[in-house]
């Protein structure tokens, strides 16, 4: 098992970042394994399914998730179905301090072959970094998101 936590501090308030979060149609402009992502079951809720179409590491397919936990402005949970192999959780914890805010993420992956863990746990722990920082860039971006 992969498990991978994270945390980025924001000059942008919790509600721009969570806004993001939920903007399923922008992930592939912050997550660059993400090809495209669609809510399949508006509006957002607890249950609602999400397709994402990845490529990475030379494997390219469709992970289904659902929204797990939902807490407005401050959570976001998305996993796989159980008996996904591998199984995904990713975990967005979002706290306000000052005019900004800290996310913390956590990702958990199960299932993949013990070979390969080594090599996706390496990449992962390059990636989130990244992925982190390009949100806050395109929420800073966005039209009427305040910095």
């Amino acid at each position: 098992m992969i498990e991978i936590t994270e945390n980025a501090d924001y000059d942008l308030p919790a509600d721009a970042i969570f806004a993001a979060l939920t903007d399923f149609a922008s992930y592939p402009s912050w997550q660059e394994a993400v090809e495209s992502a669609s809510l399949l079951d508006s509006p957002v809720r607890v249950g609602a399914r999400v397709t994402v179409l990845r490529k990475e590491m030379g494997w390219r397919g469709t992970v289904n998730v659902t929204v797990a936990e939902l807490v407005p402005g401050e959570r976001l949970t998305l996993a796989t179905a159980d008996g996904t192999k591998p199984a995904v959780r990713q975990s967005y914890q979002l706290t306000s301090e000052g005019g900004g805010c800290r996310l913390r993420y956590a990702l958990a992956l199960d299932g993949m072959p013990k070979m390969f863990e080594p090599i996706a746990r390496a990449q992962l722990r390059r990636q989130i970094p990244r992925m982190l920082r390009r949100l806050a860039e395109n929420t800073a971006l966005a039209p009427g998101s305040a910095s």
